[in-house]
């Protein structure tokens, strides 16, 4: 058996066909070479994408396709390569960006000097197509904040929702890996992270370069205040030790995504006792009882969600 690596990558996949072959490119690209095995979890691709990727098995040496028959979603995608890698380290991206020439390489040096569990980095967006995006690399002294409070960082804002993830596999697997019971693991990975790292790093450096694209998950406003709401709740209804200003907070978070999702996906709440609570929250009240298990309900009720 080959060596342990340093880094395991893990990719789910789900009808990338197009792309997919530039991001095997940008992956084998990385400067300096580092030691590495990627996981790509086909999710029941209709275009070939698994068969695309095996047979660019000879460009990226220790890549690994694990097909599944049916579409389970990425959180549970993400768990299952996740299950597989043998790495140190975790690294979390999609399989719809491409990522810089020199990102795991930084991502690694910065976690040992900071002594950090977990580093996340930005996304850049352009209009430029996959065949055509070259993204430029990080360089050696790039922006970043270092938090000893994880959870509260991620609490402070939505920074934090894209996959650009290095991580100890000992957190992921610590933490629980992404919650199973949502469909996109966006909202819920950072939280469930945040909840056991020790440290966490902010990049303010593009890892990731997102090309011009037709479709993605997160476009679904519905399924996003579905799973977006579950993740708080759930994180608040979990024997976490949470802080009482830690649960204010996801309270009040979740108190606005219900308003939000009233207004904007039709959640069957009702606009007043939604937008009671918004203010409640807004002013400082605890709304984490009857209002948001009213709402759990409501969000539970709403037809067309993607469950696993």
């Amino acid at each position: 058996m080959p060596g342990q690596p340093e880094i395991s990558f893990v990719i789910p996949v789900y009808n990338k066909a197009d792309i997919l072959p530039h991001v095997v490119a940008a992956l084998a690209g990385q400067r300096p070479p580092v030691s590495a095995e990627y996981i790509f979890v086909d999710d029941a691709s209709r275009d070939g994408s698994a068969d695309i990727l095996q047979a660019r098995a000879d460009a990226l040496p220790g890549l690994m396709v694990i097909r599944n028959s049916d579409n389970a979603g990425p959180s549970r995608r993400l768990n299952q390569g996740a299950a597989q890698a043998r790495g140190r380290y975790l690294c979390l991206i999609d399989a719809d960006e491409l990522i810089a020439p020199d990102a795991v390489a930084t991502m690694l040096r910065l976690t040992q000097e900071h002594r950090a569990d977990m580093v996340h980095g930005k996304v850049a967006h352009t209009a430029q197509a996959a065949a055509d995006l070259r993204p430029p690399a990080i360089g050696s002294n790039p922006a970043l904040e270092v938090s000893d409070r994880p959870l509260t960082t991620i609490l402070s804002g939505r920074g934090f929702v894209r996959m650009a993830w290095l991580v100890e596999t000992t957190l992921f697997r610590a933490a629980g890996g992404c919650d199973e019971r949502l469909f996109i693991q966006d909202e819920s990975l950072p939280l469930r992270l945040a909840l056991k790292a020790r440290r966490l790093i902010d990049l303010q450096a593009n890892v990731m370069w997102a090309p011009r694209a037709e479709t993605h998950l997160s476009a679904d406003k519905r399924q996003q205040h579905h799973d977006r709401f579950f993740a708080y709740y759930n994180l608040l209804h979990a024997d976490a030790g949470l802080t009482p200003q830690d649960r204010r907070k996801i309270a009040a978070t979740c108190a606005s995504i219900v308003w939000k999702a009233v207004r904007r996906s039709g959640l069957q709440i009702g606009a007043v006792p939604a937008f009671a609570g918004y203010l409640a929250a807004k002013i400082g009240l605890d709304v984490s009882g009857r209002h948001l298990d009213q709402a759990a309900v409501a969000f539970h009720a709403m037809p067309g969600i993607r469950r696993p």
